[in-house]
C-alpha cells in the first residue's frame, strides 16, 4: 500500500477572471435535516443541491465542523480539505464562483456537500470514496471509469491526494507518478487540461485517476487508456497508433538491442522537475529537451531542425525501457509522423 501526500498546486488568483460555466439551477429534491448546521447571511437563502442518482453506496465520512466566510468556492473546498478528512472534487471551471457564509457544526458530510453545491447552483454525485460537485448538464461524467483498463500493478495502489484548481493535467500526473513510482503520461491534446480543486483520503489509485479526469471535464468517449506493467498512457481516441516509433528495427546489432532494453527514468523539463518544482513546470521546445534527454538516457539524443520547436510537456517516466521512453515521448504528439533512428553512438528524432 502506498500513501501519497501532495501539496496543493497553483492557487487561482482571486482577481483573475475566467470563463464561467453555465449551470442550470436545480430545485431541492433531497430534504436534509438542518440540525447541527447553522448558517448566516447569504447562506440562509441556499437551497441544498440535489444528489444525482447512483447505484453506488455513498462514502461514510465523519460529520463536519467547519466555517468559512463568503469567498470563491474553490477556496472553501481547499480549506475544507485542510481541516477535515473525507473526499470532495470540484469540477474545473467552478472554483471562482462565489460561495456563501458557511458555518457547520457536527453536520453530516453529505449535507455539507449539498450546501456547498447549492450555493453555486450545482448538483453533486457520489462514489464510495468521494463526492463531486458539478452542474447537472455534466451528469455524463458519472460514466467515466478507469479501473477496467489498469493492470494489477497499478490497480492495487492506494493514496491520499490534494490538488489545486487550474493545475495542468501533465503536472498532476508527473507528481502522482513521482510519489507512487509509476509512469503516467497523457498526450498533448489532453495534458494541458486543468484539474479542479479536490482532496481524497486513502482512496484506490484507479479512483483517484478517475476523479482527476472527471474534474477536467473529459467525456468518457473522448479518450482511451493504454496500460502495460511499464506505464499508463492516456490519449485521445484519434491518437491510437500503438506501433513502435523505431524506424530502423532491422537490422539491429546486439549492442543496439541492449541499448533499447536499458531501464531508464526520465524527468522533463529537467531531472528534478517532479521532486523540486511540483505543479509549476511548463512545456519546453524539443531543442531544449535534447540535453536533459541525453544526460538521463546515457546516449546523445539529436533531432532534425524542423522538429526543434515542437512542444514537450512536463512528464515523468519511471523505470521503463529506453525504447518505451522514446515511444511515449513521441506518442505525446498526436501525429504518427515522427520516429527515432538508432545511429552510431546517438539516436536521431526525425520525421518518418
Amino acid at each position: 500500500m502506498y500513501f501519497l501526500y501532495l501539496l496543493y498546486g497553483m492557487k487561482a488568483a482571486l482577481n483573475k477572471s475566467i470563463a464561467l460555466l453555465t449551470a442550470i439551477g436545480v430545485s431541492c429534491c433531497l430534504l436534509l435535516a438542518s440540525a447541527g448546521c447553522a448558517t448566516s447571511g447569504k447562506s440562509n437563502q441556499i437551497e441544498p443541491a440535489a444528489g444525482m442518482d447512483s447505484q453506488l453506496a455513498p462514502p461514510s465520512f465523519a460529520p463536519v465542523t467547519f466555517s468559512h466566510p463568503i469567498s470563491p468556492i474553490g477556496d472553501v473546498v481547499r480549506l475544507l480539505g485542510e481541516q477535515t478528512t473525507g473526499g470532495l472534487v470540484l469540477m474545473s471551471g467552478l472554483e471562482e464562483r462565489a460561495g456563501a457564509n458557511f458555518d457547520f457544526r457536527n453536520t453530516p458530510y453529505q449535507e455539507v456537500v449539498a450546501q456547498l453545491a447549492g450555493a453555486i447552483e450545482c448538483d453533486y454525485l457520489h462514489t464510495p470514496y468521494y463526492y463531486m460537485i458539478l452542474p447537472s448538464e455534466y451528469a455524463l461524467l458519472q460514466e467515466l471509469t478507469i479501473n477496467e483498463y489498469l493492470d494489477s500493478r497499478h490497480s492495487g495502489l492506494t493514496a491520499s491526494v490534494a490538488f489545486g484548481a487550474k493545475t495542468e493535467l501533465y503536472n498532476v500526473l508527473a507528481a502522482l507518478g513521482e510519489s507512487l513510482d509509476i509512469t503516467i503520461i497523457a498526450d498533448n491534446f489532453l495534458a494541458e487540461a486543468h484539474c479542479g480543486e479536490m482532496f481524497l483520503s486513502d482512496a484506490p489509485f484507479p479512483v483517484i485517476l478517475e476523479a482527476i479526469l472527471r474534474s477536467t471535464r473529459l467525456t468518457p468517449d473522448s479518450f482511451a487508456v493504454e496500460n502495460t506493467p511499464e506505464y499508463i498512457f492516456i490519449h485521445t481516441t484519434q491518437n491510437n497508433d500503438t506501433d513502435s516509433r523505431l524506424l530502423n528495427r532491422r537490422p539491429l546489432t546486439p549492442e543496439q538491442q541492449s541499448l533499447l532494453d536499458r531501464i531508464v527514468s526520465v524527468s522533463l523539463p529537467n531531472e528534478n522537475t517532479a521532486a523540486q518544482t511540483p505543479f509549476t513546470a511548463a512545456p519546453i521546445a524539443l531543442r531544449d529537451a535534447l540535453l536533459p534527454l541525453t544526460e538521463q538516457l546515457g546516449i546523445e539524443i539529436v533531432a532534425h531542425r524542423r522538429l526543434a520547436d515542437i512542444p514537450i510537456n512536463p512528464c515523468l517516466m519511471k523505470n521503463v525501457r529506453l525504447e518505451t521512453a522514446l515511444n511515449l515521448l513521441l506518442r505525446q504528439w498526436p501525429l504518427p509522423d515522427f520516429g527515432f533512428e538508432i545511429q552510431e553512438n546517438r539516436i536521431l528524432l526525425r520525421e518518418k
